[in-house]
């Protein structure tokens, strides 16, 4: 069973679905008390809430770290054992052996420790919209927290230490319980209940993985692992379980990422699947513009991202029909329609049809050169997937008995494909336009090529050499973003070079619904290899292979288990 998986915490957080916990190891300069091993909540994103240590006379140890999808064990130098479990969502529990353990909240302005009745602590970091509840359940607790003159006129504690010492029998627990403003202490069921329950749940979730090659099972195990252990349970502006895109630093939900780990799941999970496809509709606004991102006390509508639900919940729908109900239909009709009208209606200039970005944040390729001009961009990234998107509308609209609709949508999207080939076609690439000059933008930019996700609404004569242009940026590790030979790409540049995920399976998909199927398994099989290498980071050096930025990111483990289920 893949509950045998094992990982490294400094690459991949320990977690478990629905909580807001994490524990990792942060081998970096952002560790607030330096490199070390770390609690996290994810309340309002990402709080590094206590360091961890060991402990032997008042000294600080050394440890090696073993970590499954149901317990982490801290094994210290000369002797002694840490165990760690999340036994709910804001509960984690702590058991030692022949040693002691240090917790220490990073101190902060208006951070403060408190005591509270029954041998309790509270940890206030305000800033961060959180309490933690120290309980001691065996051994003793001591706190160090000297109230003192802070950097404002309030006083606060200038530290806060929690040391746990064991009992006679060489042995400690705690929990630690997350809350905002009251703390109830909840059930404590032992231990070793805690850690059935944690397996129990991880063990259901691994029933119904998508079948791969022997040679990718265990690396799809840690991918199912990461998408299972970056659940956080509804709360706040999350109205449904939300796959975060990451527990390490983007701890957040984002409008197009979201997309990629609801078609991971269709088959495997289908109610969660279809959560992470309507999880932003919850959070519309009155326009019909989605949120950019959003976690549980915080929510940005400032960009946008690019409407490729449509293009999503059409793989899905034919990937799994049963998933597709006339109460769903109905909602996915509702948040999609506005959604597209949106971006109809107030993201194009007079007289045009195609909708423009006012960032790259608005693309998700947030530094590509197509912006380098400037902005507003008319993208044809943008106009293809609304081409889907409204057509997507059309096949909803006649599911439900709405013909005068459903015409009307299918013109829509005939009309926006006819134009985006109109204005945006130069005969052997697509470009970009800057409004409101109208200059061309020509750039080397893989953007460029996403208009291939159309497939066989491609012309024939668009067709072949786009997927010419689509074979310049490919790399022994898959697409790269920014042509090697392009004089603006940029080692570990983000979208000026980088591979990554989405756009990897967003050309994949339209390429083997054309036939380029040989075409389609070798980027594929580069992207999955690369990943047994180098794991599901935020993007991968197109030259190398070797990840960037946050390493342990959704939609990357996602679209892996879809590469290696349906096009290797």
């Amino acid at each position: 069973m893949p509950a045998s998986v094992e990982f490294d915490p400094a690459q991949c957080p320990f977690s478990r679905f629905g909580s807001y916990f994490s524990l990792s190891i942060i081998e970096g300069d952002w560790g607030e008390l330096g490199k070390g091993l770390y609690l996290h909540t994810h309340h309002g994103g990402s709080t590094q809430t206590f360091r961890i240590d060991p402990i032997r006379d008042g000294e600080a140890l050394g440890f090696d770290v073993r970590a499954t999808p149901v317990k982490l064990i801290l094994t210290a130098s000369g002797g002694g054992e840490i165990s760690f479990v999340i036994s709910g969502d804001d509960t984690v529990r702590i058991r030692g052996r022949g040693v002691g353990l240090r917790l220490e909240m990073p101190a902060q302005r208006w951070r403060f420790a408190y005591e509270m009745p029954g041998g309790v602590w509270g940890f206030n970091a305000a800033r961060a919209g959180i309490q933690v509840a120290l309980e001691p359940l065996r051994g003793a607790m001591t706190v160090d927290a000297p109230w003192v003159k802070g950097k404002g006129f309030c006083k606060e504690s200038g530290r806060m230490i929690a040391t746990l010492a064991p009992a006679d029998d060489d042995t400690f627990e705690v929990a630690i319980d997350a809350f905002t403003t009251t703390w109830i202490k909840p059930e404590r069921p032992s231990f070793e209940t805690c850690l059935d329950k944690v397996a129990g749940e991880y063990s259901r979730w691994t029933e119904g993985l998508p079948e791969v090659d022997p040679s990718y099972e265990s690396t799809r195990d840690l991918a199912a692992y990461v998408n299972w252990s970056a659940v956080v349970a509804p709360s706040g502006y999350l109205a449904r379980p939300a796959m975060l895109m990451s527990k390490v630093g983007m701890c957040r939900v984002f409008g197009w990422d979201h997309v990629f780990n609801a078609m991971a799941h269709c088959r495997h999970d289908p109610d969660l699947a279809w959560d992470q496809l309507m999880v932003m509709s919850d959070q519309q606004d009155r326009f019909g513009k989605c949120p950019d991102n959003m976690i549980d006390t915080q929510i940005m509508y400032t960009f946008a991202k690019p409407p490729v639900q449509g293009w999503a919940l059409r793989r899905m729908w034919d990937e799994n029909p049963d998933i597709i109900t006339t109460e769903r239909l109905t909602e996915a009709y509702e948040y999609l329609s506005r959604w597209s009208n949106w971006l109809c209606d107030h993201r194009t200039w007079d007289g045009d049809i195609l909708p423009f970005y006012i960032h790259g944040f608005d693309s998700g390729w947030d530094n590509s050169t197509i912006f380098d001009e400037g902005v507003p961009v008319v993208s044809p990234d943008l106009a293809a997937y609304l081409v889907i998107q409204l057509d997507v509308l059309a096949d909803i609209a006649s599911a439900l008995d709405k013909a005068v609709e459903a015409t009307e949508w299918k013109a829509r999207s005939d009309r926006m494909l006819a134009r985006l080939l109109q204005e945006l076609w130069r005969g052997d690439r697509f470009v970009g336009v800057l409004r409101p000059s109208g200059k061309i933008i020509d750039c080397e930019s893989l953007i460029t090529c996403m208009p291939m996700v159309l497939g066989r609404r491609l012309p024939e004569d668009v067709r072949v050499p786009l997927v010419a242009r689509i074979k310049a940026h490919l790399t022994p590790r898959g697409l790269a973003t920014e042509k090697l030979t392009s004089s603006d790409y940029t080692e570990c540049g983000y979208w000026r070079g980088p591979i990554w995920a989405p756009s990897t399976l967003l050309v994949v998909s339209g390429l083997a619904e054309v036939g380029e199927d040989d075409l389609a398994r070798t980027i594929s099989r580069a992207f999955c290899d690369m990943c047994v290498k180098s794991g599901f980071a935020e993007n991968f050096d197109a030259k190398t292979g070797v990840g960037h930025f946050d390493p342990a990111y959704t939609w990357t483990s996602s679209v892996f288990m879809i590469l290696a289920s349906q096009y290797c």
